[in-house]
């Protein structure tokens, strides 16, 4: 992953709650340690935060790992609907990545009430 891809999903989704990474190193700095490891502590006591499961493995904000990835692509393309709609031109690299491969494996892709031939 290229490093501003690596950049966007940082400011998409990281603690506390879905800040800049700058702003959130600086916020992490000054908060003692009990308070930056809270969400871990929920999820340890109660499960994942979005589906209550226990015995399934940490992502991050209290969400388990799979809760966790739902999240952070839906945020993903919440926010890729919003830039493309005011300028495609404001598309990042990694969404003309997807748009471009996308559109090259079209044709391999079964339309309804068609089938592929074996």
């Amino acid at each position: 992953m290229k490093r501003k891809d690596r950049e966007l999903l940082d400011d998409i989704f990281l603690q506390p709650w879905f800040l800049s990474r700058h702003t959130a190193f600086a916020i992490k700095r000054i908060l003692p340690p009990e308070h930056r490891h809270r969400m871990r502590f929920y999820f340890d006591d109660y499960g994942c935060l979005k589906c209550g499961e226990k015995e399934v493995t940490y992502g991050s904000n209290a969400l388990c790992k799979l809760c966790m990835q739902q999240v952070k692509l839906r945020m993903f393309f919440a926010i890729k609907r919003r830039w493309t709609a005011a300028s495609p031109d404001n598309l990042p690299r990694t969404f003309k990545r997807m748009a471009d491969a996308q559109r090259l494996l079209k044709d391999l892709i079964p339309q309804c009430g068609r089938r592929l031939k074996t």
